[in-house]
């Protein structure tokens, strides 16, 4: 099964009254998803996230989170890992109360180590946040999704993210195919260079459950520069039909977030129209 829906408020959005007019709003659009941030911190209500939960739980709306961006496993410095933590559980813990069942995080950067030592600290730390959350009943039911990244400087290729969801049956992957053609600088090109991402994770590991990001990216030298529209790119790419046609291939539950700069539903609508009706 493949679902489609929005990180974030998109632009047409805005002028809604509140999450339950969001919510409706989706809904009437055959989106199934949505993607609460909580990428510039963890300062919001309980309360209020049991409200948001109630109001996309009423309209068969499915919820992840995305954690701050300043997570960093990758960091030699243990006060750091602490802190690192901290912004996970207390996600994890947010994510609980809007009824959430997984949170997408970026696993972390370089910080002048070689990439090598910089992949074994996240490995290393990874696991020992598993170890500290298992058995707490305050974040029982909720994943974390570490997600492949679009910049050099940062920890997040598929094999990398491959081995982070070895660790623990908690962990599974968020593929985002934007970062990943950003990275290897416009790599995905054909369908099967979608296939052969989806086929690490749903073949080689068995992982019958993949959170998905999507959007058009522009990059450079170095990586990820800005996220675009499907109407704005240029020629960036990647595919959104062809990563489509790769999600069919392959039999698992996806969760495709449109993240498009500002027309994530409408972009969505258009690969939930490509995957129910062909092109």
């Amino acid at each position: 099964m493949i679902e489609f829906g929005t990180s974030g408020v998109a632009d047409g959005m805005r002028d809604l009254k509140d999450y339950y007019e969001i919510a409706r709003a989706l809904k009437e659009q055959g989106l199934t998803c949505f993607e609460y941030p909580l990428t510039y911190g963890t300062n919001i209500s309980d309360e209020k996230c049991f409200e948001i939960g109630r109001s996309f739980r009423e309209h068969g709306i499915k919820l992840s989170v995305h954690a701050p961006y300043y997570i960093n496993f990758a960091s030699p410095d243990n006060a750091a890992i602490q802190k690192t933590f901290s912004y996970l559980y207390n996600s994890m813990k947010k994510a609980k109360c809007m009824g959430a069942d997984r949170v997408v995080f970026h696993p972390g950067s370089l910080t002048k180590q070689s990439r090598e030592i910089a992949v074994a600290n996240v490995l290393k730390n990874l696991k020992s946040f598993i170890e500290v959350i298992d058995g707490d009943e305050a974040v029982e039911g909720v994943l974390i999704c570490p997600e492949t990244m679009g910049k050099h400087g940062q920890i997040g290729t598929p094999e990398e993210v491959v081995e982070m969801c070895k660790i623990s049956k908690r962990i599974i992957p968020t593929i985002d195919f934007g970062h990943i053609n950003a990275f290897t600088n416009g790599e995905l090109k054909e369908t099967i260079n979608f296939e052969e991402i989806v086929k690490l994770f749903v073949e080689d590991l068995e992982i019958k459950e993949i959170h998905i990001h999507f959007s058009k990216i522009e990059y450079g030298q170095k990586g990820e520069i800005k996220h675009l529209t499907f109407a704005s790119d240029p020629g960036f790419g990647p595919s959104e039909k062809y990563m489509v046609n790769a999600l069919k291939k392959y039999d698992a539950n996806y969760r495709v977030i449109s993240e498009s700069a500002g027309t994530q539903d409408i972009d969505a609508k258009i690969m939930l129209d490509y995957y129910k009706k062909g092109f």
